[in-house]
Parts: C-alpha cells; structure tokens; sequence
C-alpha cells in the first residue's frame, strides 16, 4: 500500500504541473528540434506576451535547429517553482528576474550565468540605460539584460481634480487635504489592492524617501554604521502612512483586495489617484485606451523637513532576463537574450506605452503614449532612483518588508514596532 500511495502521488504530482505555468508547445506531428531551450516568464498579459513570443520566432528562423519552449506564470507562482526547479537541479535555461537581491544571491550561489563577456562581444553594454544594467550587475559583472524600466508615479483624474477645483498635491499636507476633500465627495481617494502586498508597499518606500532619502535606505540594507531600519525616518514613514488610513485615503478592506478590481475603481472614476508602476498605461491601453486623456502623472509629494529629493522615484527593471549556469548551450541562450532586447523589441515595447531599459531614439519615444512620455520625463529629470525594497534586498528581507508594511495597513504593528522587526531581521541577515 505504501508503493501505491508514492506511485499515486507521483502521478498527481505530474498532473498537476501544468497548472502551475502555461507552455506553448508544438503540435502533434510537428519534427522535433535539435537542441531546446526553456524559457520562463512572467510576462503573461497581452502586449509584452506577444512582443516576446514574436522575438522568440525570430530567433528560431535564425536558428532552425533549436527549438524554444515558452512556459509563463503568475507572479508568486513563478517564485515558487522557479526555486523547486533550482533545488531539484533542473531550472529553465532562460529565464525572468527582477534583478537586484534576488539575482546576486543566485549568481554569488554559482546559479546565474555570467554575461559579461557576451555582452562586450556583442557590442551591447552601451544600448543599455546605465540605471537598469546597474541593477543586472555584481560589481563589473553582468548577470542579466534588462529589457522593461520602470518608475512608480502618482497618477491622477485630471478630469476629477478639475471638476472638484482641486490641485495636485505637492507635499504631504496637501495630499491629505485632497484625500479629505475627495471623501467628502463620495470619491475612493487612491485606487489601492494590497492582497499581494507590494502595491502597498510603494507607499511606504515613498514616505521613507522622503523623510530619509535614498541614501539612508542603501545604508541601512548594507548595515552601513549609523543606518538602520529602526531610523526615526523609517518610523516617521509608518506614521505618516497610517495617518492616511485614518484619512480613509484607501478603498475599505484594501488589504484583501487585489490590484485588478482596485485599478477598476479608478478607471471606473470612482477613485481619484493610483500609486502605480509606469506598467499601468499599457495596461490602460488594453482595458479602457479612452481613459488615457484623463491621466496626469506627478511626483510623490514631498514631506515637511523631509531629507529626500522631492524629484526622486521609485523604480527599477520591471522584467530583465538571465541565463542559468546549468545551460547546456549558453551560445545560444545567449543569442536568445539579444533577441530578446533587440531594436524590435525596443520598438514594440513602446507601442504598447512601456519604457524600454535600453537608450531609444526619438523614432521610437514618439511611439509611446503621452502619459508615458509625461513619466519619461520626470524620471531623466530625478534626482536619484530609489530602488523597490523588494527587488534590492535579500529575498528574506523583501518578504519581512512586505509583511511589516502589510502590518502597518492592517494596523496590527505600530511605526515603531515595524521599524524595529525590520532592522532586527536584516541584522539577522548580515550574520
């Protein structure tokens, strides 16, 4: 019985595999390739899916004697089985990363493949926005190609702020005026799902910017001496978000709702701003194209006797793409990765109003949508990137982050409280 129950349990596992990711496979009858190559995304929404499976194509006209497999995820999912394949030895050959914590710790783990000189071979160092390559890096070492970068904006109704004779909020005072005004009047002031917990993220890691500035923030995750998540600014920043809450700044059970229906709420114009990702005017374009007229992006307002730079952003690489040190042929899952950042693709990932981590011409801005040239702008113009904490620390620290913020909306852990959690596990970290 005990056989019985392995084989039995063997089966379902494989059975219940592909509900894990979606592969593109080929049809019965079909000849098989040579050599075949896994690829691995998250990339899985139209626009950026159709981009990348087009450059795939391209490559295999190039290349007919390999095939590419295409398997794409769900965010978390992705997470997950992309470790289990890792530990059990088999990871794809080509696959997605955010870059940052993550992708150094695989590479420091002999995980990663180096790129280095196949990027200098190639010529294709310099195509690369020197923000976005910093963060495929481990010193002069280059672990992965960036392809999507990203700033988080404060997107505003204009037509909601204009018929309400409203401003657009500059400082910290002036947005929690706004966001009472705008629930006297029967409108969510910010469009927020934090189910998944890095949306509500973005609020805090603004707040602490500007109380703290970015350097503060690199500091303390190196455990620079005299930096710590304990700061007054990482409490202040706690504070100052769960006044918000009090504000009733956010839709009533933010904390269990995802990003889809809380990005509906605004794009309904039952919500008057959304603190969101350069990512969410491509999104616009396929839900609701002629709501992008009403959308104004402005900075993150700043805070009184803040440190931070009121221009500063937070951003990063939104979807880079690194090869495996198992790979058997790392030739050509290198020339797979020039593929898949090449002019093309640049150009595509414009059209659909995402901003390419890779120099662009004037050719291809003048492809993007207005509201994303608007975010273009103020994003050259910043002072400083402020890194998304998730992405630039350890994957242990990001979850622990993820959790206090988390926290903080729920009101279960004060400013103070979370402050200390998390300077406690990043020295844990360091040990």
């Amino acid at each position: 019985m005990r056989n019985l129950a392995l084989v039995l349990g063997g089966i379902l596992a494989l059975l219940l595999l592909p509900s894990c990711g979606r592969e593109e496979t080929r049809q019965p009858g079909e000849s098989a390739a040579l050599i075949r190559l896994r690829f691995w995304h998250i990339m899985n929404y139209s626009g950026p899916r159709e981009i990348l499976a087009a450059a795939v194509q391209r490559f295999e006209l190039q290349h007919p004697g390999c095939r590419v497999d295409i398997q794409t995820f769900e965010n978390d999912a992705y997470k997950t089985k992309l470790a289990i394949e890792e530990a059990s030895g088999s990871p794809p050959d080509v696959f997605f990363t955010w870059g940052g914590g993550p992708l150094l710790e695989r590479a420091r783990a002999g995980r990663v493949l180096d790129l280095s000189d196949s990027v200098r071979e190639n010529a294709q160092e310099d195509r690369f926005i020197d923000r976005a390559l910093d963060l495929c890096r481990d010193g002069q070492r280059i672990y992965a190609l960036p392809l999507d970068m990203s700033a988080v904006l404060l997107w505003c109704n204009r037509a909601l702020f204009q018929k309400h004779g409203l401003s657009y909020p500059g400082t910290y005072p002036e947005l929690l005026q706004v966001c009472t005004r705008f629930r006297e009047q029967g409108i969510v002031p910010f469009a927020l799902g934090n189910m998944k917990q890095w949306t509500g993220a973005f609020y805090f890691c603004y707040l602490a910017n500007r109380c703290g500035g970015t350097q503060l923030f690199l500091d303390a995750a190196h455990n620079q001496a005299g930096a710590s998540f304990a700061d007054p600014s990482f409490v202040q920043a706690g504070e100052y978000l769960q006044e918000l809450l009090r504000t009733q700044a956010f839709p009533n059970g933010c904390n269990g709702m995802d990003d889809g229906p809380a990005r509906a709420l605004f794009l309904r114009e039952e919500a008057a701003m959304h603190l969101m990702g350069t990512w969410l005017v491509a999104r616009i374009l396929v839900e609701k194209p002629d709501f992008l007229p009403q959308l104004q992006a402005v900075p993150f307002p700043a805070v009184p006797g803040g440190q931070g730079d009121s221009s500063t952003l937070l951003g990063g690489i939104n979807c880079a793409f690194a090869v495996s040190s198992t790979c058997r042929e790392p030739a050509l899952a290198c020339e797979l990765l020039r593929f898949l950042t090449d002019d093309q693709v640049v150009s595509d990932w414009c059209r659909i109003g995402r901003l390419p981590a890779m120099r662009t011409t004037p050719e291809q801005e003048a492809q993007l949508p207005e509201a994303t040239r608007e975010a273009l702008a103020l994003l050259r113009s910043a002072a400083s990137l402020q890194p998304y904490y998730d992405q630039y620390l350890s994957p242990r620290l990001a979850v622990e982050h993820k959790k206090t913020t988390h926290n903080l909306f729920a009101g279960t852990m004060t400013p103070q409280q979370a402050a200390e959690k998390m300077a406690a596990a990043a020295a844990a970290a360091a040990r």
